[in-house]
């Protein structure tokens, strides 16, 4: 290794030894932590601080080889961005010159940095040959400074960071008001790293709380290309779906029937027709159609009778069309057809049965309101036509699991696009 320097820290006395003499710029006291000007023969005193920073993993003058090299730590920091916390050691040696070794989340990196730059692109790079697409772009900041370093840092530094990524090898882009530096940085195990050094694991930077939407925001730029894959796995969920539900709808068996509903009468009871459950379980559809009316609605209280039972499953509909006019001119509400299902029917025979009253709005007519050439005869009707199968499935509920499955990598999407 390179003759070591012995300077005097102007602020707390302390000897210090500088190891990478006539490379390095800045050096932070291993007593105190202050920053010191050593590019010059007198030292200066950048910034006082009345302790250092202690609790590295590796601490500075540590020597250890990788990759058949002897380094020596001669500089440490802390950095965050975010929730994410990690350490920078420095390494020197004379001959090789500086390399990195990062820590954070308990793994390694070494770093190197790049005189060739990439061609750099918004969403990737180009370095070598080899394409790396972006995975993170963030602001980062220096929090701790010990040791010695070739260029000019403090506590409280700031710079653009942005990481590109081939497989697990990055790229990594640092960009101040002064320069950009660009660092290769590939894995390597950590018990490679605690051969070579003396690694304090309980200095380890520890891992940020789980964030549940870290997922979401993973890359701004959407590195991987996983939204079309999610899309897909939608898209092959719902086809699935629909395969199912044709499955288990079983044999299908209908029945037609008509009623008149007088409006304003009394509730009146129709047969609409007999069906046949053929599998253990199935779902059961009632179709209504109505002739056209205005301002009138119909409740539909259905019955499936068993005949071997007498048991019965009741379920509700109704059929309602409204118009009018506002300050916001001609509306309508409400449609002349209507649907009603019943699900989970077991196996039977079973007569249709509706229990249908018909009913005005504001208020039910009057039978002379209704025809005044007529007033003793039946008032206004409503026509309804009845159709009732087995089999089948609820669409209503196709597309809510259509819209659950696509919101997935819609929300991831937008969740990116917005971060």
């Amino acid at each position: 290794m390179t003759q070591a320097r012995a300077i005097t820290c102007p602020s707390c006395g302390g000897t210090i030894e500088i190891r990478a003499a006539g490379y390095t710029v800045t050096l932070a006291c291993r007593y105190c932590g202050s920053l010191l000007d050593v590019a010059h023969e007198d030292v200066r005193l950048i910034t006082a601080y009345r302790r250092a920073a202690k609790n590295f993993a590796i601490p500075p003058g540590a020597r250890g080889t990788l990759f058949d090299v002897e380094w020596e730590v001669i500089g440490a920091l802390r950095r965050r961005s975010g929730s994410a916390l990690w350490q920078e050691f420095l390494l020197f040696n004379p001959y090789s010159g500086y390399r990195w070794l990062v820590a954070a989340d308990g793994e390694w990196q070494f770093g190197t940095m790049l005189l060739d730059r990439p061609e750099d692109d918004r969403l990737a790079v180009s370095w070598r040959g080899r394409s790396f697409a972006l995975e993170d772009d963030a602001e980062i900041e220096t929090t701790t400074v010990v040791g010695e370093f070739y260029w000019r840092t403090a506590r409280g530094d700031k710079v653009q960071g942005a990481t590109f990524a081939n497989g697990r090898e990055q790229l990594s882009r640092e960009t101040s008001a002064d320069e950009v530096t660009w660092t290769q940085l590939i894995p390597i195990t950590a018990e490679w790293v605690e051969e070579a050094f003396t690694v304090e694991q309980r200095h380890m930077p520890r891992a940020p709380r789980p964030d549940l939407t870290e997922g979401f925001r993973k890359a701004p730029g959407m590195a991987e290309d996983d939204l079309g894959k999610m899309f897909l796995i939608a898209l092959a969920s719902l086809v699935l779906i629909l395969m199912v539900q044709v499955f288990l709808s079983g044999p299908r068996a209908c029945s037609d029937g008509r009623a008149t509903v007088e409006v304003g009468a009394a509730t009146s009871t129709h047969r609409i027709g007999t069906i046949e459950v053929r599998r253990p379980w199935q779902l059961v559809t009632t179709v209504v159609d109505s002739d056209s009316f205005t301002n009138r609605w119909v409740d539909l209280d259905y019955s499936l009778v068993n005949r071997q039972t007498q048991q019965s499953i009741d379920a509700y509909g109704i059929v309602e069309f409204y118009t009018g006019t506002d300050s916001d001119g001609p509306w309508s509400e409400g449609s002349h057809h209507a649907e009603t299902l019943i699900s989970q029917v077991p196996r039977g025979t079973y007569d249709v049965y509706v229990d249908a009253g018909a009913h005005g709005w504001p208020s039910d007519p009057t039978p002379g309101s209704i025809n005044p050439a007529n007033p003793w005869g039946r008032g206004e009707t409503v026509a309804l036509w009845f159709n009732s199968c087995t089999g089948g499935f609820s669409w209503g509920m196709f597309w809510l699991m259509a819209a659950l499955l696509c919101s997935v990598p819609g929300v991831i999407f937008w969740w990116r696009h917005d971060s």
